[in-house]
């Protein structure tokens, strides 16, 4: 038990995320390189560590917070496999299992070291825990996330103009009635205020995404960039969801122009 004592602690998670954050920064080469570029994906774990390792193997210098980081995230994928273990174990218990068995396939001398074993897990597994980093949204889901935004803006827009409308039927209502000139003139002032501030909002909207879609380009260009002709499938495929995200942009950029130039006031 003197080890298992020794490795009970777990790292801190904001350590296991600087120290991601850290070594990728400083290691990541090639595709991972533009992946952390463009998407902020880190290396996973394991690539963290070797990066490090490989580093001291072709005879460079490694600084010590590097070897303090990779460190951090060797006790993170200790911690991670303490907890895949302790689940097998859960299962073969459900299953039947009996702790003579499983101390025959731990080679353990017993069923009580086993169970010992099976202790040690289920508190490790109650320490605070760094989950793998989310995979990114591929730029189609990012597309589709900006579609959903941009029929709720849409939505806006539509009762926008209703306002509109409102305010001119308003002001026809009013010019006819006991109100007069001044209520008129009023009510014909406030719905052209809501015209300009419909084509102000519909503008800034496209202007957004016309800034998203230049963005998307040039990530397709540097994936193109990296790949050089070789072919990769996965560049390629990343290159042609950039492309497709800010064709998507653009057209929804053109409609938000059109709503805004149909009701932009005709002196603006």
């Amino acid at each position: 038990m003197a080890r298992e004592d020794a490795d009970f602690q777990a790292p801190d998670p904001a350590m296991v995320t600087a120290s991601r954050r850290h070594l990728t920064s400083g290691y990541a080469a090639g595709v991972d390189r533009l992946l952390w570029e463009l998407e902020k994906r880190p290396l996973s774990d394991t690539q963290a560590v070797n990066a490090v390792i490989d580093e001291h193997r072709t005879g460079r210098p490694v600084d010590a917070l590097s070897i303090g980081m990779a460190l951090v995230l060797v006790q993170s994928m200790r911690l991670e496999l303490d907890c895949l273990e302790t689940e097998v174990l859960d299962a073969a218990l459900g299953s039947g299992m009996c702790y003579e068995s499983l101390a025959a396939a731990l080679d353990l001398p017993d069923g009580a070291a086993a169970r010992r074993r099976k202790e040690y897990l289920d508190a490790r597994r109650e320490l605070p825990r760094t989950p793998g980093s989310p995979p990114q949204p591929a730029a189609h889901d990012l597309a589709e996330a900006a579609a959903k935004a941009g029929r709720r803006a849409g939505e806006a827009a539509s009762r926008a103009r209703s306002a509109a409308r409102r305010r001119e039927e308003l002001g026809a209502g009013l010019h006819g009635g006991q109100a007069g000139p001044a209520g008129a003139e009023r009510a014909a002032t406030r719905a052209s205020e809501a015209r300009q501030h419909l084509s102000d909002a519909t503008e800034r909207v496209a202007a957004g995404l016309l800034r998203a879609a230049s963005a998307l380009d040039k990530a397709a260009a540097k994936y193109l960039a990296i790949d050089g002709g070789a072919g990769d499938a996965l560049l390629g495929r990343k290159a042609q969801d950039c492309t497709d995200a800010a064709r998507r942009y653009r057209e929804m950029a053109a409609r938000y122009l059109d709503i805004g130039g149909t009701f932009k006031p005709a002196d603006g």
